[in-house]
């Protein structure tokens, strides 16, 4: 039998807000994700939020999202390997709070790439070698997804840059069986269910320039897929988990689409690798096992293609995301009455208006 190296790739991890509750009654909400900690191999996620330090806040930033160093030890139990650190909330808690998050990462044996102390940590790979096998994973962030890092910050980000990126697959491509790219991207289309229109080509000339897989997140929904020149691209992978939460006295509230991810199990061997994608809707303390959802996917990634053919659709698409879906979603909450709806969005169009 051939040898194998097995790693399974997780959307947004966000243990905030309600998390932190569960964590301090024992729950844990992620025992029905079957076979996750036991299964043999990898598991890596994107780790959306910081512990809270105690040096304050990131005023800069808005929302932010915030957890406890007690909380990160959910880590453990999902099993997580490795986390990539190129995220937009990474400077949420100042210094102290990436500290903490790091000093936790580093104490429990969970490797961490895509941020750091200096540039050269931030940029450096991850490269997981098993079987004979070697993955070199690298991590960005762009910079429309709103860092908000301040100009004295001493905490670094690998932001993305085509250019320097590219530069990146040369020197690591020859280093490795197979490369990964782990991306924080497509700032103007968080929360929809496309990605921004140049993200296709983008991502295409990075496979063009040696890489074999793309693993995307910050959409917080599973966006359409794709496998070009017999390589995998997953445009967002979804919110792993992340918790409604209140911020700065208004409760944030994700609607279903935010609650449904994606589980991408892959197996390298030396020369290929082959793929298993699982759908779960998270309702907070359990997992519910989502098996229909593929064929909803198989429409999007069909719609998909329409989108990157003619960009007039998209620019129709982008249009509704942009101006139509945050009203849709504020009035299906159903945590506002729906009299404090219309009163909000008339409110809301007069200011227009004034």
């Amino acid at each position: 039998m051939p040898q194998t190296l097995k790693i399974a790739f997780l959307g947004d991890i966000g243990l905030n807000g309600k998390y932190i509750k569960l964590y301090q009654e024992g729950i844990d909400p992620f025992a029905a994700i079957t076979g996750l900690k036991d299964r043999d191999g990898h598991i890596i996620g994107n780790l959306e939020c910081m512990a809270k330090g105690d040096q304050g806040e990131n005023l800069l930033k808005k929302p932010r999202i915030t957890t406890t160093v007690d909380t990160l030890g959910f880590l453990k139990k999902i099993g997580v390997t490795a986390v990539s650190l190129a995220q937009n909330h990474i400077y949420d808690h100042l210094e102290d709070g990436f500290e903490k998050t790091v000093h936790f990462l580093d104490q429990h044996g969970i490797s961490r790439l895509g941020a750091g102390w200096n540039k050269d940590e931030a940029g450096r790979p991850l490269i997981i070698q098993e079987n004979g096998i070697k993955v070199g994973l690298l991590n960005y962030v762009t910079e429309d997804t709103n860092p908000a890092l301040p100009a004295d910050a001493k905490v670094c980000l690998n932001f993305f840059n085509e250019e320097k990126a590219l530069q990146d697959i040369a020197l690591l491509r020859p280093r490795v069986d197979h490369l990964v790219l782990l991306l924080h991207w497509g700032g103007r289309v968080e929360g929809g269910m496309f990605p921004d229109y140049d993200q296709p080509f983008i991502a295409h000339r990075l496979i063009d320039a040696g890489a074999d897989l793309i693993i995307g997140h910050h959409a917080h929904t599973f966006q359409p897929y794709e496998k070009y020149k017999g390589k995998y691209i997953f445009y967002s992978l979804g919110n792993f988990c992340f918790s409604d939460f209140e911020f700065e006295g208004r409760q944030i509230y994700l609607p279903k689409r935010r609650k449904i991810t994606g589980l991408v199990d892959i197996t390298f061997s030396k020369t290929d690798y082959k793929i298993k994608l699982n759908f779960y809707y998270n309702v907070l303390t359990h997992f519910k096992s989502l098996p229909n959802y593929h064929f909803k996917v198989k429409l999007r990634n069909i719609v998909f293609k329409y989108f990157v053919k003619y960009f007039f659709i998209w620019r129709i698409y982008f249009f509704f995301k942009s101006n139509m879906l945050p009203v849709y979603l504020f009035f299906i909450r159903p945590d506002i009455p729906f009299r404090h709806k219309l009163s909000r969005i008339i409110k809301s169009f007069l200011r227009r208006l004034s």
